[in-house]
């Protein structure tokens, strides 16, 4: 997403005019979406838990969606043949998720009806016999319902209108149906194995009223009037696709489209944004040659690229059929690189899937990164410069930490973390193997026949990145991905006319493996080299035909670190506002001890969030006072007795992430609850 969410994004604005960054937004009002106003009133409940992974002893092979949206009731009624091949010995019952607020109706294989239970978001459908491995079985259901706002965007399938209308026009109440899916909210509208490790191949017929059009991954069969006032659309998608990527837009679409390197580029807008959409779409054909020349051939061949409108507050990457919201559409360009992120998740995301959510940074850290290849090929190496620097320490003071973990098994999708750290992570990578081969390994591993269109894991790139480098890259990928440590280098020079002689070191307690650029100045001119500090200290040497009058250790600040003194320096400055705990961890639902310390007297307040990333808990903690640093003896934190549950909401045992905010600075800590 670009955002995320999902893709979802907030934009930063870089200095100076020129397009912007594509972050996180906050979270819409409930009865507010942007300009518009949601048509259905808001279904919410506190507990979105995940659907369990792993293959539950099946792999679905295709789903063939027929759904009649119903704009007037804010509802969804929903047919689906599903087939899928037995994985296990003794499959009596095929597990798939759905929420509790939509009704199965039925349940069916072969023609006969089947047993089925539905509760707490699982529908369980009983076999009529135990198949062997290796058979192929086919389920039909039905369900039907309103489906909720679900997730920690609270998203899903969205029922919307244009601009809310008014009494003197309501013309322009104009239904906006959509779906934002990432990461596990597409069964909160159909029923599916909602995980992205099962890619499927997905054909969907929507039935909508005349006066609508819908719009989905693939290609347009056709689409014929089926009973009066009504119009049914089929779409199909070739290429498998994880559920999160389906694809459903619905309303009275203007459409266009353009011919680009044999890809149909289609546009699908609401008729008053056609003029905006028209310049802000403008670029499309040439950010697709970019990426083709970057990464290869864009992978859905034969298919279109679609952008749709839709009532959101970001873009979401749908496989040929990106989601953009009204907000975007400016007609001045301003969000153009978000046009771009959408535009690479379909090589990195939609074809490479991430087969865990641990891995998200491969489908965010890569899109964002090519946001920073596309300025830097628009504006030149400075633009990249700045954007990297935007991105880096000018959104994350404190290089990421308390952020939590790149590589965390359940990330907060909202965090701009696994967009940005993901994209510093590719751009030392680049440092690191130099241009000719970091672009030679983006397109390899962009292209590899065994990934694509399929799923990957971090070991896929890291393996990839390691054929490329010639060598194990683990010193650099697992501090990155498994820690929030940053390297404390520290550097001291001796220069003459014959060479350069450059003392490197690192004091933080995680070693790290540090690329490092560095500019000799010469009396014959300027001579680029680069060192790779893997130990503790290393001393490098290069000779110089020319006298070297000065060196200049990452002198554009591309690197990721902290500068420090010298060797044994102390760390440098600490974070305004730091978190231990809780203690003990896990903690017991009666509560836990947090310790925080606070460089300046200020307000603090926490917020807490279960592993869907939905708030459950917010807390003030009121004026603080300093505390000092908490390397000092002396130093005494602020203690907070966290009230983790209350009497009318226990919170279930499971995962949870805490964030403090203060006017300073914020800080995440991740813990375990028990019952």
């Amino acid at each position: 997403m670009t955002l995320f969410l999902v893709g979802l994004f907030l934009a930063i604005t870089l200095s100076g005019p020129g397009p912007v960054l594509a972050g996180t937004p906050p979270l819409p009002a409930p009865e507010k979406c942007a300009t518009g106003h949601l048509l259905a009133p808001a279904l919410s409940r506190d507990d979105y838990p995940p659907p369990p992974a792993g293959d539950r002893g099946f792999d679905v092979l295709t789903y063939d969606l027929d759904l009649t949206i119903l704009p007037d009731s804010y509802s969804i009624d929903g047919r689906l043949a599903m087939t899928l091949v037995v994985l296990a010995a003794e499959l009596d019952t095929v597990r798939l998720d759905l929420v509790d607020e939509l009704s199965c109706t039925r349940a069916g294989s072969d023609g006969r009806d089947l047993a089925f239970h539905h509760e707490a978001d699982a529908l369980l459908v009983a076999l009529p016999s135990t198949p062997a491995m290796g058979d192929t079985l086919t389920l039909d259901l039905a369900w039907n319902g309103r489906p909720p706002r679900h997730g920690q965007m609270q998203v899903g399938l969205l029922f919307r209108s244009h601009d809310g209308g008014t009494p003197d026009n309501p013309a322009d109440d104009v239904p906006v149906v959509a779906n934002v899916s990432e990461p596990w909210s597409a069964h909160s509208w159909w029923p599916c194995k909602d995980h992205p490790a099962d890619k499927a191949l997905v054909s969907c017929a929507i039935t909508v009223p005349d006066s609508l059009a819908a719009v989905s991954n693939g290609t347009l069969l056709g689409s014929e009037a089926v009973e009066p006032d009504l119009r049914r659309f089929r779409w199909r998608e070739a290429y498998p696709l994880p559920t999160y990527l389906v694809c459903l837009a619905v309303s009275d679409y203007e459409s266009w489209s353009e011919e680009c390197l044999g890809v149909e580029l289609q546009f699908h807008v609401f008729p008053p944004d056609r003029a905006r959409a028209e310049a802000d779409f403008a670029p499309t054909c040439a950010m697709l040659e970019f990426l083709t020349g970057l990464v290869g051939p864009y992978p859905f061949a034969g298919e279109k690229y679609a952008q749709v409108e839709i009532k959101w507050i970001g873009g979401m990457e749908h496989s040929t059929a990106t989601g953009i919201s009204q907000l975007l559409l400016t007609g001045d360009g301003r969000y153009e690189n978000l046009i771009l992120h959408e535009l690479a998740h379909h090589w990195f995301g939609d074809s490479l899937t991430p087969g865990r959510w641990r891995d998200l940074w491969l489908n965010e850290g890569f899109a964002r990164f090519c946001e920073a290849l596309w300025v830097e090929h628009r504006q030149g190496p400075e633009a990249y410069r700045d954007f990297m620097h935007a991105i880096g320490r000018g959104r994350h003071e404190t290089w990421f930490v308390g952020d939590g973990l790149l590589g965390d098994p359940a990330p907060i999708l909202p965090n701009t973390m696994v967009y940005d750290k993901g994209a510093w992570l590719l751009h030392s990578l680049r440092v690191l193997l130099g241009d000719e081969a970091f672009f030679r390994l983006l397109r390899d591993y962009a292209g590899r026949p065994d990934l694509v269109h399929g799923t990957v894991l971090r070991g896929d790139f890291q393996s990839a990145a390691e054929t490329a480098a010639g060598r194990d890259l683990d010193a650099l990928f697992a501090p990155w991905l498994e820690t929030e440590s940053v390297p404390e280098v520290w550097w001291q020079a001796g220069f003459g006319a014959h060479g350069v002689d450059l003392e490197l070191g690192q004091n933080q307690p995680t070693l790290h493996e540090v690329p490092v650029p560095v500019v000799l100045e010469t009396t014959c001119g300027i001579r680029r080299v680069a060192a790779v500090l893997r130990e503790r200290r290393a001393t490098f040497h290069w000779d110089s035909d020319c006298p070297v009058t000065g060196v200049r250790v990452d002198p554009d600040s591309l690197v990721f670190m902290h500068r420090v003194a010298a060797a044994g320096s102390l760390t440098p400055a600490r974070p305004p506002l730091e978190v231990a705990g809780p203690l003990p961890n896990p903690a017991p639902t009666r509560g836990a001890e947090f310790l925080l310390y606070l460089e300046n007297e200020g307000t603090v307040s926490a917020r807490l969030y279960d592993v869907r990333g939905h708030l459950v808990g917010q807390f003030d903690l009121g004026n603080l006072a300093p505390t000092g640093d908490r390397a000092d003896p002396g130093s005494r934190p602020f203690r907070w007795q966290a009230p983790l549950a209350d009497a009318d909401r226990p919170l279930p045992a499971g995962v949870y992430w805490v964030e403090f905010l203060s006017a300073a600075g914020r800080a995440v800590q991740k813990f375990t609850l028990l019952d």
